[in-house]
């Protein structure tokens, strides 16, 4: 068929009976790649498709589909269109053994002869299966069609010739085209298979639909609320600007590929201009685009622009409709476990402590990095006590598992530990009374932690461990230590197990280090010697410069390849003691969220904080700048804002704390279109910039801090 006939398949349908009826299964497949990819495998004798016609009718039945039938007909999704189809019944006698089909792509020309051909070669084919069936006593189809290869010349694919060797394999060499395609084809679904992500699937779209096929340009978009949002592209960013956004409603190649679940192809600068005058801006000459059509509600289109007249035949729409099958299966799994990522990872933060204390003779901050694995979630807290005697208490946890389990055995524990140590207990008695709260949780789960009492005035700590890595303290003089402390079981390991303590003094500039043994480098590492050496790498930051050093050794836990494997906490405390004597250093007030009017309390709480210490001269810069970064919280962020001055011998230090995570830029324009239209920006952080003698934002469990510092 495929040769004498030219057509773009042939296919033998055998009846099957069984208890849910009669199935046409697919016997044998004649044709080439990615042909014989394209065809169903079994097809219902009620339903629409031309084959199921002609057995019902017991007619040689023919066709031609310019468009999908309905949408139901999922199994013809990869066929292009438009493309004729005749089916010839397989009758021997009064049984009805099968049909022969026929599909042609273009469709053809000779409908009417092929039909009375196709009906003698139904003939011949009936009598030779009825001969064979007396030989071997069966006539069933098999477990799997017989695939019949029966390539041909480039010169009978309806594409010029010069057009494949360009493209595809050796044009003189029968099957290379067609293999060549279908290698791309393998290698686009190993790299999905492999994708964790939503970044990582579009780069295996560039590299192996986009790039392959000489596209210059790549849109992935999806259907979010009435919209199209771009969920990945490549090369131009007109296309992008004029995809993202776009109602559903209007008239564009994404979006009507995306409402009608229909390829299209147009193949130049004309045809392109004349099915949408409004492309005349884009820097285009042709286009592909691709329905993606996942298994739920994930609908979406593939965009492939050409900077060049493309022409795209039969074989290669075949290509791409395989290719934006698995694309789509692909992003929606990502898109999913994206969305379960961010849902387990906002629920850990909303467990973690809203903000830290400020004290007078401490500078305190946290850092927290959920796992990159598909789970995203685990047992990590940190917690920062005031304790009665105006001493403070700095805790971190970690609850064994990465599940929802472990999280919330760890929203009990941490609140259970904090009502212990609030009433004054003793951090040994806290971490003993805490074994006994997880015992009683009914949970198999063992948690470790790190408990440290600090008291500021007297410059002493107090460590008690259960079974958690020891703290590290960089000292002005000694270094990095790891003290000798007791490591004791961990919590909810064995009822009445007394915990033990140790107690030394600290002098002023001495950071301690908390943290969860999320910060190995290995399966096997030791989370102290790694912690040691992540410290060691800030070595050359000042002490007083807490949010830079936290900063920096989470950047350098983030690039570790365990961090896939576990989430991490990080708590520091810098003991500063009091260098400006009884005077008060720190001062706070809160804004309510959109509360716009709070900026103005914030510019008279500024100048009140700067007249008090006889520094009128800082006010106008500082209310400035307090006035930029305070109203970008509040139109940003959706939470409350805390604002906090810290006065030092040198500078003013000034933070604005609020619960979202993204990051302020100083500059209008981002790399990124989607950040820039979320992401906090304006000459006012440019102004900062300038004005301030440090500046910088610092993300936190629960959002972000943005901080500055001005000299007085």
């Amino acid at each position: 068929m495929r040769f004498e006939f030219g057509a773009y398949v042939g296919v033998v349908y055998l009846a099957a009976h069984d208890a849910n009826g009669t199935h046409l299964l697919s016997a044998a497949v004649g044709g080439a790649p990615p042909a014989v990819f394209t065809i169903p495998e079994v097809i219902a004798c009620d339903g629409p498709l031309v084959t199921a016609a002609a057995y019902r009718t017991g007619r040689t039945v023919a066709s031609d589909a310019a468009h999908a039938i309905s949408r139901e007909e999922r199994a013809l999704r990869m066929i292009p269109y438009p493309y004729s189809v005749v089916a010839a019944p397989l009758i021997a006698g009064d049984e009805k053994l099968g049909v022969l089909t026929g599909i042609w792509v273009p469709p053809s020309q000779t409908c009417q002869g092929l039909q009375e051909r196709m009906a003698t070669l139904g003939e011949l084919l009936t009598s030779g299966l009825v001969d064979q069936s007396q030989v071997d006593h069966t006539m069933k189809p098999t477990a799997s069609p017989l695939i019949i290869p029966m390539f041909r010349s480039p010169d009978d694919e309806g594409i010029p010739t010069a057009e494949v060797k360009q493209r595809w394999g050796l044009p003189d060499l029968p099957g290379s085209a067609a293999l060549s395609q279908m290698y791309q084809v393998h290698k686009l679904s190993a790299a999905l298979n492999e994708a964790p992500g939503l970044v990582d699937v579009m780069r295996a779209a560039r590299e192996r639909i986009m790039l392959p096929f000489g596209a210059g340009a790549f849109v992935a978009a999806v259907a979010q609320e009435g919209r199209l949002r771009v969920a990945g592209h490549s090369g131009s960013a007109e296309l992008v600007r004029m995809v993202h956004g776009a109602p559903l409603d209007r008239s564009t190649p994404s979006a009507d590929v995306l409402c009608t679940g229909q390829p299209l192809f147009l193949p130049d600068r004309a045809a392109l201009l004349a099915a949408y005058p409004t492309l005349e801006s884009a820097d285009i000459q042709a286009c592909a685009v691709l329905p993606l059509v996942g298994s739920g509600n994930f609908r979406g289109s593939c965009l492939l622009g050409f900077e060049t007249a493309r022409w795209i035949g039969a074989e290669e729409q075949a290509v791409l409709l395989m290719m934006a099958a698995q694309l789509a299966v692909a992003m929606e799994r990502a898109q999913l476990t994206e969305s379960e990522h961010a849902l387990t990872e906002a629920l850990q933060k909303k467990l973690l402590p809203r903000s830290l204390p400020e004290l007078p003779e401490v500078v305190i901050t946290a850092r927290y990095l959920s796992a990159s694995a598909p789970s995203g979630m685990g047992g990590d807290w940190y917690d920062v006590i005031p304790l009665p005697g105006r001493q403070t208490g700095l805790v971190v946890g970690d609850v064994e598992g990465h599940n929802i389990d472990s999280a919330v055995i760890m929203g009990q524990l941490r609140s259970g530990l904090r009502a212990y140590a609030a009433e004054g207990h003793k951090p040994t008695d806290v971490l003993a009374r805490s074994s006994e709260l997880l015992a009683e949780l009914d949970t198999d789960l063992f948690a470790t932690c790190c408990f440290v009492r600090l008291d500021p005035e007297g410059g002493v700590v107090e460590i008690a461990l259960a079974g958690h890595p020891v703290p590290l303290l960089r000292c002005p003089e000694a270094g990095i230590i790891a003290p000798d402390a007791p490591p004791n079981l961990p919590l909810g390991v064995e009822p009445g197990y007394v915990y033990s303590s140790t107690e030394f003094t600290i002098r002023p500039e001495t950071l301690l280090m908390l943290y969860t043994d999320g910060i190995v480098n290995s399966p096997t590492g030791d989370p102290v010697v790694d912690a040691r050496g992540l410290l060691a790498s800030a070595d050359r930051v000042e002490a007083r410069s807490l949010h830079k050093i936290a900063d920096l050794l989470l950047m350098g836990a983030s690039k570790r390849p365990e961090r896939q494997r576990d989430d991490m906490a990080l708590l520091f405390a810098l003991y500063e003691g009091n260098p400006l004597g009884s005077v008060r250093r720190v001062d706070r007030m809160a804004i309510r969220r959109h509360d716009i009017q709070g900026v103005r309390s914030v510019r008279r709480f500024v100048r009140s904080y700067l007249l008090r210490r006889d520094l009128q001269r800082l006010a106008d810069d500082m209310e400035v700048m307090a006035s930029e970064i305070v109203t970008n919280a509040l139109i940003h962020a959706d939470s409350d804002v805390e604002v906090w001055l810290r006065e030092y011998p040198d500078r003013i230090h000034f933070e604005v704390r609020d619960t979202d995570a993204k990051p302020p830029v100083p500059t209008s324009i981002t790399d990124s279109d989607e950040a820039n239209a979320a992401a906090e920006h304006g000459r006012g952080l440019s102004i900062v910039e300038i004005l301030s003698s440090a500046w910088g934002n610092s993300p936190h469990g629960r959002g972000k801090t943005v901080w500055l510092d001005i000299p007085k």
